[in-house]
């Protein structure tokens, strides 16, 4: 049967729909669909503006075939503060009691003004003393005010709403997994997530993205934005492509987005010490980069993969018409697969 609950992902480029189908232990990808964010998008206020998201989204959903109106939501990465903190080893009911005092040092903005979740990510074993890690989600509640709206405007119901991380994090990983370091290079940003079990340990939000790539090979060519596309997407970072000229212009950018990930296991070592990540998974749409993943592993020395969230599903319909896209819908397939 299928799930009650859709995933849908309103990024500031792309709006993204999935949904999923769950028989005894088989997952069947049955809905996907995509289309352009309105000028603005979710980061707007103006009214005129947000009624044009709300219209897309219904298209959207329309085009996708999906079969409720209940619906996942992801939150964008940069509109939220997430912090792993150190607490003592406490009780449920300790942790809960001692939350808001602990958060309000480490939340930099007025706690009466956030939504705040809170998530134990490891403690110390029976009858050992230690530390907790407990990671904390602050998102400002005019930024949820402004989601649930949106999604009550495009004729949908919401049933839970979490950040991207959270997302990537459930789709392209699992519990039993070595931990990793999530880099989804959006046409707008670059998301870093460090995993670990299956939980957001460290994020970070880069504005280096696919826009930015496609600008710097137009004003370095004096071209068009569909051939800069086209270029990019040919010899992307490949140094024996067009006597690696076009590669040339791209580096300089994806070095911001490498010294954020060094930065990430910089602090992977000062802060989770005993975790080693020793892996890359790349996802988005700039992650089908040429040259990408070579590109990163020689930087990093970390074991580069792409992340396919759809690796494991079985596909049905129109699915079967998009092959190899799966990255793409990573986060909307995070939130198909929320329970």
């Amino acid at each position: 049967m299928a799930n009650d609950v859709f995933g849908l992902d309103i990024g500031r480029s792309f709006i993204k729909v999935v949904e999923v189908k769950v028989s005894g232990k088989k997952k069947i990808l049955s809905a996907a669909a995509n289309a352009p964010t309105p000028a603005g998008g979710i980061q707007t206020d103006a009214p005129m503006e947000m009624k044009k998201v709300s219209e897309a989204i219904k298209a959207v959903v329309r085009s996708s075939g999906v079969k409720g109106n209940k619906c996942n939501v992801s939150i964008v990465e940069s509109q939220v503060v997430t912090r792993l903190i150190q607490m003592p080893n406490l009780t449920d009911k300790e942790l809960s009691s001692a939350i808001n005092w602990e958060a309000d040092q480490y939340i930099p903005l007025p706690l009466k003004d956030v939504n705040l979740q809170y998530q134990v990510v490891s403690k110390p074993a029976l009858g050992k003393s230690g530390m907790m890690d407990v990671l904390l989600v602050a998102a400002p509640k005019r930024i949820v005010e402004k989601y649930v709206k949106l999604v009550r405007d495009s004729d949908l119901n919401l049933s839970a709403m979490e950040t991207e991380s959270s997302s990537l994090a459930r789709a392209l990983t699992t519990p039993s997994d070595l931990p990793a370091v999530i880099v989804s290079l959006g046409a707008a940003s670059c998301e870093l997530v460090l995993v670990k079990g299956g939980n957001v340990l460290f994020t970070r939000s880069v504005s280096t993205g696919g826009y930015a790539l496609t600008r710097a090979v137009m004003a370095e060519f004096n071209m068009g934005q569909v051939q800069a596309e086209q270029y990019k997407h040919t010899y992307g970072v490949l140094p024996d492509q067009l006597g690696g000229k076009v590669a040339n212009v791209l580096k300089p950018l994806l070095e911001v987005v490498v010294l954020e990930i060094l930065k990430a296991l910089e602090y992977s070592r000062n802060h989770l010490q005993g975790t080693v990540f020793s892996r890359i998974i790349v996802c988005g749409g700039g992650a089908y980069l040429p040259g990408l993943s070579e590109y990163l592993t020689t930087r990093t020395s970390l074991e580069v993969s792409l992340g396919d969230p759809w690796l494991n599903f079985e596909k049905e319909g129109v699915i079967l018409k998009i092959p190899g896209q799966g990255s793409f819908y990573s986060v909307a397939t995070g939130l198909a697969q929320r329970v």
